[in-house]
């Protein structure tokens, strides 16, 4: 029947063909059917078994990536369909989404000196020298058309092929353009924040269509306390790219999740019991990653913490009789919170499986590192571990604490002597394990800020070292962004550190010591810290070292 009736409208006039396809096209509307459900609808009839008429192969086109709503203003909301006018005409961003390509706004505004600072000829060369090609850049103007129309048309020669269909200047000012795009730019102007940051000027969304904040564009100093620097905006979308890698990779994983916490308010630290599996079923899992987000109310900057300092997640013993906090040992990852930014870790700390092996109800301890800082700002986290198989052929089944930090000095030699170690036979890889970052302010801030070093060996074998040679240096962890690294904090994030970057987990330095070990008998294991190639001279003080080690036996 369905492909006599197509047969029979192939020979009607074009303009006929709404009129006698009412009583069809009616039906899912009344119904109150979805776009997506009258898509699937016409999936369906084209099942149907009548299959002999030669029009039967007309291609489908794919469905669109465009999500249908709810749409909002907001961070982390659904960005709508909006036309922007340009000087290169009308460009309809539901027309154009792809589900490939990122987007940021900016605009001008000649009573913000930051805006104005950012619109500059060789800001936006250097901006797409280091922005990714999936990109659309999107500017725009709020007050001085004048002025805007002159940097238009001294970026005009900047924009080769490949950029002159991706960087667009509208030509209608921001906070009158119709549609969705208006409305953001209508209603973060209005916003009310506790504290301000750039709402008004720049905003982005990313490949997954959501509205995401751009942060502090540029570096602190200067008259105004900052230095823009437009072509820090090319952060974002790299780090937008660095998350979706991540959810592929989380998505490819078979895993256990053991939840801690879902979206809680926490301002300094939080004790939780949780229910890990069984004895039994712990020993089949050889990889064990935490899942840790700490974002601001209503995805805002400006509304969780405002400073990089420690945060850490611990197991802990039994609680005390007399109803105090049990004592929390063993730390099991290690982050460094962001300046007014929110951000998500999952960091692989497998050799911590050692500590869980048992299974069963744990106590853990996350601390949030209290913002001690006179404006208020709490952070809302979820955390969760993750249990997995990934085919390592072995787990690890032990671990022994082998060195702990401290100030770093001419005596800090003395308080790290040799530690002996006995690694058992049937051990398939002894692993060096460390969490090792530097903090501080005596002599130059150099526990933070200079390339202290950390030395092991194991019975007199190879050295295993972990040395910091980005310390100091401008964009240290500016380049780390693909990493991790939260971009555009609203403070010294990009300079390089000991060890550590705000908004960055810190990592384990791991080394395999198995071929320098003796199995079944004494073992000594050695360690030794520098600045730089240097001992610490006598009568200095270097800031502190925040280290846990320990050698990870796996069978």
């Amino acid at each position: 029947m369905w492909a006599a009736m197509r047969a029979r409208l192939a020979h009607l006039p074009f303009a006929l063909l709404p009129f006698v396809l009412l009583p069809f096209v009616l039906v899912p509307f009344v119904g109150g059917c979805s776009r997506e459900e009258a898509t699937q609808a016409a999936a369906d009839v084209s099942d149907v078994s009548d299959v002999s008429d030669a029009n039967d192969d007309v291609a489908v086109d794919a469905p669109s990536p465009f999500k249908r709503g709810p749409y909002g203003t907001t961070p982390r909301s659904v960005a709508g369909p909006f036309v922007a006018p340009t000087t290169a005409g009308d460009w309809s961003f539901e027309e154009k989404f792809d589900g490939e390509d990122h987007y940021v706004f900016v605009a001008y505004q000649s009573t913000n000196a930051y805006s104005k600072s950012l619109f500059k000829p060789l800001s936006l060369q250097k901006l797409l020298a280091q922005s990714p090609k999936n990109m659309h850049w999107f500017f725009l103007y709020r007050d001085d058309r004048a002025t805007f129309d002159a940097f238009v048309a001294a970026a005009a020669p900047i924009l080769d092929e490949h950029w002159a269909a991706r960087v667009h200047f509208v030509t209608t000012r921001a906070d009158e353009l119709e549609g969705w795009l208006g409305d953001v730019f209508r209603e973060r102007t209005k916003a009310k924040l506790p504290y301000e940051r750039y709402d008004r000027i720049h905003f982005g969304v990313d490949r997954t269509q959501h509205v995401r904040e751009v942060g502090m564009l540029g570096r602190l100093g200067g008259s105004a306390g900052i230095t823009p620097d437009l072509s820090f905006a090319a952060q974002e979308p790299l780090y937008w790219e660095f998350e979706r890698a991540r959810e592929a990779k989380l998505a490819s994983v078979k895993a256990t999740i053991v939840p801690m916490m879902r979206d809680e308010v926490v301002v300094e630290d939080v004790y939780k019991e949780v229910e890990l599996p069984d004895e039994a079923t712990m020993a089949t899992f050889d990889t064990l990653e935490v899942d840790l987000t700490m974002n601001c109310v209503n995805h805002r900057d400006g509304e969780c913490g405002a400073w990089d300092y420690i945060s850490d997640l611990r197991l802990c013993g039994d609680a005390p009789s007399d109803g105090g906090k049990p004592a929390c040992d063993v730390e099991l990852a290690r982050w460094i919170t962001t300046y007014w930014r929110e951000g998500r870790w999952v960091t692989d700390i497998s050799g911590m499986l050692a500590f869980l092996k048992g299974g069963g109800r744990k106590t853990l301890r996350w601390y949030a590192s209290k913002q001690w800082d006179p404006r208020p700002a709490n952070y809302v986290a979820s955390l969760s571990l993750r249990l997995s198989n990934t085919g390592k052929g072995m787990r690890p089944v032990s671990a022994v604490r082998l060195f702990e930090g401290g100030a770093l000095n001419d005596k800090y030699g003395a308080a790290h002597p040799p530690v002996k170690v006995d690694v058992p036979t049937g051990t398939k890889k002894a692993e060096l394990y460390a969490l090792i970052t530097g903090h501080g302010s005596e002599t130059d801030q150099c526990a933070e800020f200079c390339n202290h070093t950390h030395h092991f060996t194991l019975n007199g074998g190879t050295r295993r070292s972990l040395e910091f040679p980005m310390a100091k240096s401008n964009d240290g962890c500016r380049k780390r962004v693909e990493e991790g690294v939260v971009p555009n904090q609203h403070g010294t994030w990009y300079f390089g550190r000991g060890g550590w970057c705000p908004g960055l987990d810190v990592r384990p330095f791991l080394a395999d010591v198995t071929k320098d070990a003796v199995l079944g008998g004494d073992n000594t294991f050695s360690y030794e810290a520098l600045i730089g190639t240097s001992a610490p001279a006598a009568g200095s003080a270097y800031g502190n070292v925040h280290m846990n080690a320990y050698l990870v036996l796996w069978r």
